[in-house]
């Protein structure tokens, strides 16, 4: 049997990370949260989490290029 990445475990009850650029990341709740991210969503399901950022992280781009342009 595959054991599967913890990060594509959908499954895993999931956070939403954030740093200072605005840009997001889908974590494991489990895992500890790397230093310059916070937290702004969960935790919760993986699929709630997937919604999230699908409603709120409209532009991929770092906070300072959405700035520039």
């Amino acid at each position: 049997m595959e054991k599967l990445n913890p990060f594509d475990d959908t499954e895993q009850r999931s956070l939403v990370l954030a740093n200072r650029e605005l840009q997001y990341s889908l974590w494991p709740d489990f895992s500890p949260i790397p230093p310059g991210w916070s937290a702004v969503f969960g935790p919760t399901s993986h699929g709630e989490c997937l919604g999230w950022l699908q409603h709120h992280w409209l532009d991929m781009r770092s906070a300072a290029l959405r700035t520039a342009s």
